[in-house]
């Protein structure tokens, strides 16, 4: 049995998505010659321009020597400045922008190491039970309430609302591979489990049990505290446990 101390949880496994609306862009077009109303304004006429005299234009004189020398000075020092400036920015920016986690690699458990493991019992109790709610479409089907805990029992009914009416030809496929005692005193069961094409829809006709997607599962649990040595499912989250090379058995009735 793998018992190591985690004191992270993940996201929900099924998190709801909210849509969210875009709001429209509003563009103002330029108008054309043709929008122009008839009460625009006409051209300036010459009499409004200023007045021409006979007296020569005066250039402005041209930068002496002395003068250009000093904006050549003005410039280095500005370009000084910013240059020094980048490599101070520079210096602060930190070497690495951003982490990337690499997955991890397949966990190795040998065959019925955790079989017997009160945590994996109570997550198989689960997983039966909901599946013949789920059939039933019952979520107050009582086998199925007792093998969670109070506290998680408005969360997990949401998490599986719409499975509620399915047809399930049997418990949820799942394979444990990791146990986790958590600081916080309550446990943690991982592992790959089919989240897809288990069960069908029996109103539609092409929904069928077809393409099984398998996903990595984390269950919460809890002492049961009217049974001694029992634990109950508090909460599931997706799991961080790499599911590439799982096989995950599908058991029917």
């Amino acid at each position: 049995m793998t018992t190591t101390t985690s004191p992270s949880r993940t996201v929900p496994a099924r998190a709801r998505l909210l849509a969210g609306c875009a709001l429209p862009l509003l563009l103002g077009a330029c108008g054309t010659s043709s929008d122009v109303p008839e009460s625009s304004p006409t051209a300036l006429s010459s009499d409004d321009a200023a007045a021409e005299t006979d007296e020569p234009t005066t250039e402005d004189a041209a930068p002496t020597s002395a003068q250009t020398s000093e904006q050549d000075q003005t410039t280095e020092e500005e370009q000084t400045t910013e240059e020094q400036a980048s490599q101070d920015d520079a210096e602060d920016r930190p070497d690495t922008w951003a982490t990337f986690t690499a997955e991890p690699p397949p966990l190795a458990v040998e065959e019925g190491e955790l079989d017997e493991d009160p945590r994996v019992l109570a997550v198989e109790r689960f997983n039966e039970a909901f599946a013949r709610a789920a059939t039933a479409d019952d979520p107050q089907d009582q086998d199925w309430l007792a093998t969670l805990d109070e506290g998680g029992l408005e969360g997990l009914v949401e998490v599986f609302e719409e499975e509620f009416g399915r047809a399930y030809p049997g418990p949820l496929p799942f394979t444990p591979l990791q146990v986790t005692e958590l600081e916080d005193g309550t446990w943690s069961v991982q592992g790959c489990m089919v989240t897809d094409g288990f069960s069908a829809d029996p109103s539609r006709s092409d929904d069928g049990m077809t393409g099984l997607e398998v996903s990595s599962i984390e269950y919460s649990l809890v002492d049961d505290p009217g049974a001694e040595g029992d634990y109950l499912v508090e909460a599931l989250y997706s799991g961080t446990i790499n599911c590439s090379t799982t096989e995950v058995e599908t058991r029917s009735w």
